[in-house]
């Protein structure tokens, strides 16, 4: 799907397909291991910004270096002590709401092969065991794709070879043992800090649009928020390339130094030719900035509008997986 991909191998580790994610129109699908294919009729979700000045942004508003050349945290860096009290100083009714899909129990295909194939849309298993008295448990989520609510880790997503802060990809990611760097443990403390909800369903959310939103509600977006965007009404589908962080809004990310992005959705709300996941690309590679894909935003939509509050303390704890390429969260947001 990547162009920056080289290997069908690594791409089911490191990059579990949204082209064929259910929630992702099928058009979105690999053509070849060398170039990012756009879709037939995508013109009307075709962005303004060229595939020329996405690479130049890549390099113009990279933050490579920024924290240190060993350094793997990336935009995590601007969630400080401070910024953690600011969010505590938020609550105010202890009102708590998760932002997080429920996982579905799915039945594995039976298979006298191991490890089965991963589930590339997404899936959870429950495997039980009666032992006497006792029921154990294994659990199994393949949680990459467009149907988990899920983190990124830095090392999801590489661009021309390169992983975030100049990490060589074939360097840090095998199939066989994950992330060597970057991997989900440099959020292994969890996160803290200020969730900021845009409410812009079917919009593909420019500058303008965040500005408007900001000088509407009085809120200010800027180093260390968590930057958290409604793009559907419940019950619509996700509409890849059709509403979300349009990609004339990377330097608004790099200027208001955003900690952390989320998205109902895969955050894509238009296309570059020649560049399959732009904001994922940018985000992930040259920011240093996690994702949070998939989140269940209608209920705090929901809580926000009641309380005209769209500022929140936001709770995220990855789990601990070493050299995992991210891992399913419960994210939570307390009034």
């Amino acid at each position: 799907m990547l162009n920056l991909i080289s290997s069908a191998s690594t791409r089911r580790l490191v990059f579990a397909s949204l082209a064929m994610a259910l929630s992702l129109p099928a058009w979105f699908a690999v053509t070849n291991a060398a170039q990012a294919s756009q879709p037939a009729g995508a013109a009307a979700n075709a962005s303004t910004v060229t595939k020329a000045q996405f690479d130049e942004w890549m390099t113009k508003l990279s933050n490579w270096g920024r924290w240190g050349k060993d350094d793997e945290r990336g935009a995590l860096n601007l969630i400080t002590a401070k910024e953690r009290l600011r969010a505590a100083a938020l609550v105010q009714t202890g009102l708590t709401v998760s932002l997080s899909q429920q996982i579905p129990a799915d039945t594995p295909a039976a298979t006298p092969k191991q490890p089965r194939p991963i589930n590339q849309n997404g899936s959870g298993a429950n495997v039980f065991l009666i032992a006497g008295d006792y029921l154990f448990e294994r659990q199994e989520i393949e949680y990459h794709g467009g149907r988990l609510s899920h983190f990124d880790a830095l090392c999801h997503v590489s661009y021309n070879g390169k992983l975030y802060n100049g990490l060589n990809f074939k360097e840090v990611v095998t199939e066989g043992r994950g992330c060597s760097k970057l991997s989900v443990n440099s959020a292994r403390e969890g996160i803290v800090t200020r969730g900021v909800l845009l409410d812009l369903p079917g919009t593909r959310v420019r500058r303008q649009d965040v500005e408007a939103w900001e000088k509407k509600s009085g809120i200010k977006i800027g180093p260390g928020d968590a930057l958290l965007l409604r793009s559907r009404r419940p019950g619509a589908p996700p509409a890849f390339g059709t509403a979300g962080y349009d990609p004339s809004l990377i330097p608004f990310l790099k200027e208001r130094d955003i900690a952390l992005l989320g998205n109902d959705s895969a955050q894509e709300g238009g296309t570059i030719d020649g560049v399959g996941i732009p904001i994922h690309t940018f985000t992930i590679v040259a920011l240093g900035l996690n994702l949070l894909d998939n989140l269940a935003l209608d209920d705090v939509a929901a809580t926000a509008a009641k309380l005209q509050r769209w500022e929140f303390m936001l709770v995220v704890a990855p789990l601990r997986m070493e050299n995992g390429a991210g891992s399913p969260v419960n994210v939570i947001a307390t009034f």
